[in-house]
């Protein structure tokens, strides 16, 4: 009996212990892409037609599913914050601002980052993992081109422009569908929703838009491509790999999305 639960906990140890050393060996692979993409940025000439080509990828290519995902959580928000407000306040009338502060603060940034994760994110760490089991990216080296500028610096480009403008039209989608909901079956008009609307929100807020969707974009690329770099073992690496990819994108999301949000609450007062 004692020897079966030896086996047991070792068997536990291993079973935690190894994908905890994977992610931890993956941290410093971000670290030394981190700086080596920031290096890139010093260097001349930029590959803008692979930096355009994966922005088309990452911003283009994303737009259907976001618009779908921003436009039913545009009509799912503002039914639920009436609710809340109708059903504690026996008022409506605030549904504007409280509106537009949460999807500007975080509904309309977290949707499009957590897309791209999805979609993106691990289309690109697949892409790259499979160069690194087929030995593409050893055939780089050998021609003495720099895997980082081939691969990962693009891509961090485009990911930073693509999510930023991502955001931004995602508020905007989110937001016309808020006031849709509000004008038809709140009794609201489009001018007293928008001078309602001025009140709670302004350029801050659309800074904070920025920086975040700028700060996820900046991270998700080097996520991925790290762990594509690490990938080993054939085509169960590779799904390995994504997977990773994208558990680790998702909380860094989360993660760097509560750190900024503290920040700015300790900067705007």
């Amino acid at each position: 009996m004692r020897s079966w639960i030896l086996i047991l906990f070792h068997r536990l140890g291993v079973t935690v212990s190894a994908p905890m050393t994977e992610h931890l060996d993956a941290v410093g692979e971000m670290r030394f892409l981190s700086g080596c993409v920031w290096r890139c940025c010093f260097a001349r000439p930029w590959r803008w037609r692979e930096i355009i080509h994966a922005g088309a990828q990452i911003g283009v290519s994303s737009l259907p599913i976001i618009t779908l995902a921003t436009t039913f959580a545009g009509l799912v928000v503002t039914n639920e914050i009436a609710w809340h407000m109708d059903t504690a306040l026996n008022n409506t009338a605030m549904i504007p601002g409280f509106t537009a502060r949460f999807i500007m603060r975080e509904l309309g940034i977290a949707i499009p980052a957590l897309l791209v994760v999805a979609k993106v994110g691990a289309a690109m760490t697949a892409e790259v993992a499979t160069m690194k089991i087929t030995e593409q990216i050893d055939a780089l080296k050998l021609l003495r081109i720099d895997p980082v500028a081939y691969l990962v610096f693009p891509r961090w480009i485009a990911s930073i422009l693509s999510l930023i403008c991502l955001t931004l039209f995602a508020i905007a989608v989110t937001l016309f569908f808020a006031v849709t909901v509000a004008v038809s079956k709140y009794g609201f008009n489009v001018d007293e929703y928008l001078n309602n609307l001025r009140h709670f929100v302004g350029k801050d807020d659309v800074i904070y838009a920025v920086v975040k969707a700028g700060v996820f974009g900046s991270v998700i690329p080097i996520i991925s491509c790290a762990y594509g770099f690490r990938c080993k073992g054939g085509a169960e690496g590779v799904g390995l790999a994504t997977t990773n990819a994208v558990v680790a994108s998702t909380l860094a999301v989360i993660g760097l999305d509560f750190v900024i949000t503290y920040v700015f609450s300790i900067i705007m007062g």
